[in-house]
């Protein structure tokens, strides 16, 4: 992930006051590594941290930023598919100021006031992510990807830069299906983008790779891929990869076809034991800077910081990305013709849901505080910002529902939830993560290709080349029966929450700082000490986890207090 801190001022700061603070937010960032760079002008600096083997890792194409002191402009974009995420806050220290950083505690370090935003946290309970532009904090946001931020003699204006292309074109401007032809070409580029991917992390640091799988899907298909590409240019030695595998209590079965794999690749095997503790989400928390109802943070944290202890690794290879471009969509689809109607069913089938439940605002209308309860109901909601009317229209444009279910998946769960979680976990561990399914040319080629899977691997060229058909059997790995429960478009790494509510269930062991954490975040003191939440509605949901699945709610009031005990947060 790209680190750097920057304030722009059309006032004419002195270049001390202007160093201070940018000093104050690079002692937060140096502490990920990379060599320092700061560039001090009259009413403008800079501060970047540079480490070489980033552009190994993502390889972009094109420049994030152009900075042109003497014009008073300030270019960032942020690729499409969600990497290098930067945050900004607008006038701020005065009107016309623009600060921005690539963590949000560099921007609290500045002293930008710490409150929460609670739209924000109603959004996480819809989605079980927060989608961009929102943060977690009042008057903090984050360039959404795929799109540009503009700083401007104190003018601020954020606008799309890129967008996916999900079907081919006809003459006349209308949607059309992917002929043999396209479907053809789009596997021929996939092959050189996924080879050309292996060919730049052939020349690898002493240390592994890592490779963060269960032994199948998209990141053992990139190992697989490398591992290929490695013998083909003949290397004296195939690239050194460890292969990590996470686990929790009861899910032994899953170190097995791992380690098939790392025997395949003559690799190396670490199986990672996860803890179900309270005191792991810390870090956690901290890394993400926002709270979560999902616990995918939880279980990709405990496999990247172990791995990178166990491993002294550097680069961390995923396969993020792989699902949403390749996962057929879920059914039912989005259908219908208003916005409203259409985030609501986005959300109900990120919940894993078949049916219709009802809408979401009453599910969740309880578990606010009454003065938390007044305030979202006359605040605007995330699906009235600017840019999710962009993604509403756009997407009720599309005439196909899994067009529609792509669309939406691709600028939101892929970008919001699995890059932006996975880059800031791995950056908290001094770790550059590798996802070659996320690189923005990968995805938008796969963007294009239609979810006839049968039809994709009939059409997988004969040669040589062996990612169309890996491809084809990742593509394969993805459908599942129609009597599976979850579905597989959202199927995520998860860990266990139980020990949220041991101390009614009894039925996980908590350590002393497990217990004082949830005395801080979870008892009726701590809740009324907050103002967040009902005390009554969340003992409810704890009583609700004493059949064994904890209610993704709890997770999201639980993060939400620790996120508020670890920054100092306040409404």
């Amino acid at each position: 992930m790209a680190i750097l801190a920057g304030w722009l001022s059309k006032q004419v700061i002195p270049e001390a006051v202007i160093e201070e603070r940018l000093l104050r937010m690079a002692a937060v960032l140096e502490q990920r590594g990379g060599e320092r760079a700061l560039v001090l002008q009259p009413g403008a600096g800079l501060v970047t941290f540079a480490d070489p083997l980033v552009g190994v890792a993502t390889q972009q194409k094109t420049a994030l930023l152009d900075w042109l002191p003497g014009q008073q402009t300030f270019v960032y974009r942020r690729p499409l598919t969600g990497w290098h995420p930067l945050y900004y806050v607008q006038d701020w220290p005065e009107p016309g100021d623009l600060l921005f950083a690539s963590e949000i505690k560099a921007l609290l370090a500045a002293g930008v006031p710490c409150r929460l935003f609670l739209p924000a946290l109603e959004a996480v309970r819809r989605y079980g992510f927060l989608p961009a532009p929102w943060t977690a904090f009042a008057g903090i946001e984050v360039v959404p990807a795929g799109s540009l931020l503009r700083w401007q003699q104190g003018r601020t204006l954020v606008s799309e830069l890129h967008d996916y292309r999900l079907a081919a074109s006809a003459s006349g401007g209308e949607e059309g299906e992917a002929t043999p032809d396209a479907v053809k070409a789009a596997l021929r580029e996939l092959d050189e983008i996924l080879c050309a991917q292996c060919r730049h992390l052939l020349p690898l640091p002493a240390a592994p790779l890592l490779v963060l799988t269960a032994g199948t899907g998209a990141a053992a298909t990139s190992a697989e891929l490398l591992s290929w590409v490695a013998q083909q240019q003949q290397q004296e030695s195939s690239p050194s990869l460890q292969i990590a595998t996470l686990a929790f209590a009861g899910q032994r079965h899953a170190y097995t076809s791992a380690e098939a794999l790392a025997e395949r690749l003559k690799a190396g095997l670490l199986a990672i034991r996860g803890v179900d503790a309270p005191e792991y989400w810390l870090a956690t928390v901290s890394a993400i800077e926002a709270p979560c109802a999902l616990t995918f943070p939880l279980a990709l944290h405990q496999a990247l910081h172990t791995a990178g202890v166990e491993s002294n690794a550097r680069l961390a290879l995923l396969g993020l990305g792989a699902r949403p471009l390749l996962a057929p969509p879920p059914s039912p689809s989005l259908a219908g013709q208003e916005s409203v109607e259409l985030f609501h069913r986005y959300s109900v089938l990120l919940h894993g849901r078949s049916s219709r439940p009802r809408f979401p605002i009453t599910e969740g209308d309880q578990l606010w505080a009454p003065e938390v309860r007044r305030c979202l109901a006359e605040s605007p909601s995330w699906e009235e910002t600017r840019h999710a009317r962009r993604l509403a229209r756009k997407t009720l444009a599309l005439r196909q529902p899994w067009q529609r279910w792509r669309y939406l998946d691709l600028h939101l769960r892929l970008p919001d939830l699995l890059l932006q979680t996975a880059q800031q976990l791995a950056t908290f561990d001094r770790l550059i993560l590798v996802a070659p399914f996320a690189l923005p040319e990968l995805a938008e080629a796969l963007a294009l290709l239609p979810p006839d899977y049968e039809h994709l691997i009939r059409q997988a060229p004969p040669g040589n080349q062996l990612s169309p058909f890996l491809l084809a059997s990742l593509v394969q790995s993805y459908r599942r029966s129609s009597a599976q429960a979850a579905w597989p478009a959202t199927t995520l790494l998860s860990a266990p929450a139980r020990s949220l509510a041991a101390e009614l269930t009894g039925a996980t062991a908590l350590s002393s700082i497990g217990r004082d954490l949830l005395a801080e975040t979870l008892t009726p003191t701590a809740l009324l000490q907050t103002g967040i939440f009902a005390p009554k509605s969340v003992e409810a949901l704890q009583e609700r986890s004493r059949g064994g699945g904890v209610p993704r709610e709890l997770v999201l009031v639980f993060t939400t207090q620790l996120l508020c005990k670890l920054f100092g947060a306040t409404l």
